[in-house]
């Protein structure tokens, strides 16, 4: 008995490929343009933005900040001559102001510097200035000892790395403030030295 031999498996069927109708083919056109063009006045309003608003860097922004004429103004208020310092090249203010009538009562003169390394240095200057202000504003940083800057003895407050330097001179009291290196700290000193008037005689 001969054996009979296997049929040959059938091959598949290729899947029907869709038809579409002339009135789908358009919708499905009218559907990829309408997408596109969406895209495009996205585009054309984002951009535009975009370019006019570039990514923050190092210099992108500095206050124009006129700290002797500031000082000059706050001078009608005051009881003494805030001290507009010329600080080292490289350094900005980003901000100067007169502050009164803080609920401690205590009015003072404020200036922020930026220095050319990024560091911050904060300086007050009052003829008001008590125990309490004092540390309010040195975050209850304990005396630590003098620092001594081109022949100026400044009190030294230390804590955690905020330093403050303590100067009366004048009839004022002037404090600098910041988390920065000694040297940012002794080159604002020496500036502040060199803007103070001289005290008055007796």
């Amino acid at each position: 008995m001969s054996d009979a031999p296997n049929p040959s498996p059938e091959a598949p069927e290729a899947p029907a490929k869709p038809v579409l109708t002339a009135s789908q083919a358009k919708r499905a056109n009218q559907s990829l343009k309408g997408m596109i063009i969406s895209v495009l006045l996205t585009l054309a309003v984002v951009v535009p933005v975009i370019a006019l608003n570039p990514g923050s860097t190092e210099n992108t922004y500095k206050p124009n900040v006129d700290v002797a004429t500031v000082a000059a103004q706050a001078g009608q208020a005051a009881d003494f001559a805030p001290v507009s310092p010329e600080m080292p090249e490289g350094w900005y203010p980003n901000f100067a102001r007169w502050n009164s009538g803080s609920a401690d009562g205590i009015d003072y003169w404020e200036v922020g510097f930026v220095t050319g390394d990024r560091g911050f240095v904060w300086l007050r200057q009052t003829a008001d200035a008590n125990p309490t202000w004092i540390a309010q504003h040195s975050d209850s940083a304990p005396v630590t000892g003098d620092r001594t800057v081109d022949g100026t003895t400044w009190e030294l407050r230390d804590k955690s790395g905020l330093r403050t330097l303590v100067l009366e001179s004048g009839g004022s009291t002037v404090m600098l403030t910041g988390e920065t290196s000694w040297e940012d700290l002794d080159a604002a000193a020496r500036a502040v030295t060199r803007g103070l008037e001289p005290s008055p005689a007796p």
